[in-house]
C-alpha cells in the first residue's frame, strides 16, 4: 500500500462534502502552513483544490477574521498569472480556500530536475512572477513569501503565482503565538527579518533571491540555520552569480544586485519597474549565452526549502489525475459552522447496548443542559454576537476606545480620503451596523487626509512624455494652449501653469502651454529708405541688417538702392536682411598735368572721365598747361568739366 493511499485511508477529511458543495477526494500534499486536497465542485462539476489551514493557525481567535481578509483581498486578484480565489471558508475551526487547480508543476520540482535553468529560462520566470506581483501590489496585496514553491508551472502558458495573502494572516498568528516568522527564509527580505514590515519591495527582493537560485542551482546562503541565513540577508550583499558561475555576464549580476538591494529604496520601485529591468537585462544578454545553464546536476542542488523555519507546501496541480470513483452515499457532510469531524460509522452492537448507550447521553445531556445551553449561547450563539457601532467619519482614537470597551482588539491601517480628515475613520471592516462575534478582530481604516501628489518639472518634454510623467504621479493634463519660442522646439512644453514641485491634491490637473517652434518674420519693403530707418526697420522685428555699399548715380547718397532679402521672405529672429546702400556717384581724382603738353594733358583729362575746357594766355603760343581748374587730385564725379589754362 503507497503512502498516499495510507493518507487517503487516515485523513479524517477524505470523502468529506465541505460547506455542502465541495467533496473531498484525495489529499495532494502537506506542509507548515496548509494540506492541500483535491476536491469536487458539485455545484459547478469541476475539480478544485482545498487548502485546508493547519489547527495550529487558528489557535489565536482572531486568525479567522485574519484569513477571511486576507482571503477577500486574493480573490480581487484577477490576472492570468496569479492561481484564483475561488471561496474560502471555515471547516472543522480551520480556515479551507477553495482554488484553481493547476495542471502542471513547479519551479522547485523542475530545479530540482534541471539542476538550473538557462538564462532566457530564468528571466522568463521572473518576468512572468513580476507580472503577477504588480497585479496584486495595485491591489494593495503584498505576498511575503515568493519562492519556487510558489510559482506554479502550467503545462501550456506563464507560470501563475500562487498562496497570496496566506503568509500575512499565518504570520500574525504565528509571531503573536510562537515569536516564529512564517515564510521560507532563504528568500526573505531584510527587512522583514528586521522588521516583520513587508512592501512590494519585498516581494521583489525574494524574487531577485529566486532568479539567483534559477541560474546557479543554488541559493545564495544555505545550509546553515534560519537564524543565520536570516542574518546573512541583513548583514550581507547578495553574492554576484558569477562568483559561482563565471560565465554569468555582468548585466546578469547587476540585475541580481538591483533587486536584491538590502534597503528597499535601492531596489525597483515597484513591480513595473522591475520588469522594465529584466526586459533591458533580456536584450543585452549574448546570444551565445542562451543555452548555456550551470553545470550543476539535480543530486548537487542545495534547495532552499531545507532553510525554512516555517516551511509552506505548494499547490501543484502536477498531481492533477482521474477523479476516483464517487464517495458512498453515506458519507458524512462537513458545514463551515460544524465544530467536530465525525467521518466513522459507528461499529455494529447489540440492541440492548445501543439503548443503554442512549440514556446514558440524554442524562449527560439533561445535566449539562442548563450549564452548555447557557455556554453555547454567549460563546457561539446569537449571545455571542455584537453590533458594530458607527465608525464613519470619527476620530480613530474614539472608536478604538469605543472598541476596547465593547472587548474587540482591533487593527489599523491608512488610506487617503478626499471626504474623511486626517486621524478619522474611513471604513471598517465589519461595517457600520453589522453583526460582529465578540472576539472577532475589527479591521480599521483610518484617513491620512487628501492624497497630496507633488507636481513633476515638464517643461520642454515633448506633449506626449509630459503627459506621462504627469499620468506616472496620478495628475491629469489641464488646458493645453500654445506660444511660440525661440528656445524650445515645436510640440514641447514652454511652460507649466502649476510649478514643479508644487503639492497639489492628486485629482488635480496641471495646464500646459506648448510650443509653436520659432516665430516667423516678415521682411519689409525696404527700397528708397534711408540708411537709418532701414536698420531699425530690420532690427525692430528681432532681424539682422547685413548692409553693402554701392556707387549710384541715380539714388542719393544714405539711401536703400536695393535689397538680395526679398520683400515678405519669412526669415526667424537673428536671421540676416542683406541689402545695398548708395554712397552717391563714383568720383575720381583730377590727374595732374601742370608742365604737360596740350594734348597730352587733354587726353589724360579725358580718359579720367572728365570734359575739358581751355583758357588761352599769349594764344597759347606754347601749348604747355600752366594750371588746371579744379587742381590736380581734387575729387570729382566723373563727367564733371576741368579747365585747364595753355601758354
Amino acid at each position: 500500500m503507497s503512502d498516499e493511499q495510507t493518507f487517503d485511508q487516515t485523513d479524517p477529511l477524505i470523502g468529506l462534502l465541505v460547506d455542502e458543495r465541495y467533496r473531498v477526494v484525495r489529499r495532494l500534499a502537506r506542509g507548515g502552513m496548509a494540506t492541500v486536497y483535491i476536491a469536487q465542485d458539485e455545484r459547478l462539476d469541476r475539480p478544485v483544490a482545498l487548502k485546508v489551514m493547519h489547527p495550529h493557525l487558528a489557535d489565536s481567535q482572531d486568525f479567522v477574521a485574519r484569513f477571511r481578509r486576507e482571503a477577500r483581498a486574493a480573490a480581487r486578484i484577477v490576472h492570468p498569472g496569479v492561481v484564483s480565489v475561488f471561496d474560502q471558508g471555515v471547516v472543522t475551526g480551520q480556515g479551507f480556500l477553495v482554488m484553481e487547480l493547476i495542471d502542471g508543476t513547479n519551479l522547485r520540482q523542475l530545479l530540482r530536475a534541471q539542476g538550473a535553468f538557462t538564462i532566457p529560462q530564468a528571466l522568463r520566470y521572473a518576468s512572468d512572477t513580476l507580472e503577477a506581483l504588480r497585479a496584486a501590489h495595485r491591489m494593495g496585496v503584498i505576498h511575503r513569501d515568493i519562492k519556487p514553491e510558489n510559482i506554479l508551472v502550467p503545462t501550456d502558458g506563464s507560470a501563475k503565482v500562487t498562496d497570496f495573502g496566506l503568509a500575512r494572516a499565518a504570520s500574525e498568528v504565528s509571531m503573536s503565538s510562537t515569536g516564529n516568522m512564517l515564510g521560507t527564509v532563504a528568500y526573505i527580505a531584510p527587512e522583514i527579518a528586521t522588521t516583520a514590515r513587508a512592501d512590494a519591495r519585498s516581494d521583489i527582493y525574494s524574487v531577485g533571491i529566486m532568479l539567483y537560485e534559477m541560474l546557479t542551482g543554488t541559493v545564495p546562503w544555505a545550509g546553515e540555520s534560519p537564524l543565520q541565513i536570516a542574518s546573512h540577508h541583513v548583514a550581507d550583499d547578495v553574492p554576484s552569480p558569477s562568483a559561482s558561475q563565471p560565465w554569468i555576464p555582468r548585466e546578469i549580476d547587476d540585475l541580481v544586485a538591483a533587486l536584491t538591494a538590502r534597503e528597499p529604496a535601492s531596489r525597483p520601485a515597484d513591480a513595473s519597474e522591475a520588469i522594465d529591468l529584466v526586459a533591458r537585462t533580456a536584450a543585452a544578454i549574448p546570444a551565445e549565452l542562451a543555452s548555456r545553464r550551470a553545470d550543476v546536476s539535480p543530486g548537487e542542488r542545495n534547495d532552499g526549502t531545507r532553510t525554512s523555519a516555517l516551511n509552506t507546501e505548494v499547490l501543484s496541480a502536477q498531481f492533477t489525475r482521474p477523479l476516483p470513483p464517487s464517495v458512498p452515499t453515506n458519507a458524512a457532510t462537513v458545514h463551515t459552522s460544524a465544530p467536530n469531524l465525525s467521518v466513522a460509522a459507528a461499529p455494529p452492537s447489540r440492541a440492548p447496548r445501543r439503548v443503554v448507550l442512549w440514556a446514558t447521553l440524554v442524562a449527560l445531556l439533561l445535566v449539562a443542559a442548563g450549564v452548555g445551553g447557557s455556554w453555547w449561547w454567549t460563546e457561539y450563539g446569537p449571545g455571542s454576537y455584537l453590533t458594530m457601532p458607527h465608525t464613519t467619519g470619527r476620530p480613530l482614537a474614539d472608536v478604538q476606545a469605543e472598541l476596547q470597551q465593547l472587548g474587540l482588539p482591533s487593527v489599523v491601517d491608512e488610506e487617503f480620503s478626499d471626504d474623511t480628515p486626517a486621524g478619522s475613520v474611513t471604513r471598517s471592516d465589519p461595517e457600520d451596523g453589522a453583526s460582529v462575534h465578540k472576539r472577532a478582530e475589527v479591521q480599521l481604516y483610518v484617513s491620512k487626509g487628501v492624497d497630496m501628489r507633488t507636481v513633476p518639472s515638464v517643461v520642454s518634454l515633448p506633449r506626449d512624455e509630459a503627459e506621462a510623467a504627469l499620468s506616472e504621479v496620478g495628475l491629469q493634463v489641464g488646458a493645453i494652449s500654445d506660444a511660440y519660442s525661440e528656445d524650445i522646439p515645436a510640440g514641447h512644453v514652454l511652460s507649466q501653469g502649476t510649478p514643479a514641485g508644487s503639492a497639489v491634491r492628486h485629482d488635480s490637473s496641471v495646464d500646459l502651454v506648448l510650443s509653436k517652434g520659432r516665430e516667423p518674420r516678415s521682411v519689409p519693403r525696404l527700397a528708397a529708405m534711408s540708411a537709418e530707418a532701414a536698420k531699425n526697420a530690420v532690427e525692430a522685428l528681432g532681424l539682422a541688417a547685413n548692409v553693402a555699399e554701392a556707387y549710384s548715380d541715380t539714388v542719393p547718397e544714405g539711401q536703400v538702392i536695393s535689397q538680395q532679402t526679398a520683400e515678405g521672405s519669412t526669415l526667424y529672429r537673428g536671421d540676416q536682411v542683406a541689402y545695398t546702400v548708395s554712397k552717391g556717384p563714383e568720383k575720381v581724382a583730377v590727374p595732374d598735368v601742370v608742365g604737360r603738353q596740350r594734348d597730352e594733358a587733354r587726353a589724360a583729362l579725358e580718359g579720367a572721365g572728365f570734359t575739358v575746357q581751355e583758357e588761352s594766355i599769349l594764344g597759347g603760343f606754347f601749348g604747355t598747361v600752366r594750371a588746371t581748374d579744379p587742381a590736380g587730385g581734387t575729387m570729382l564725379k566723373k563727367g564733371s568739366v576741368v579747365t585747364i589754362t595753355v601758354v
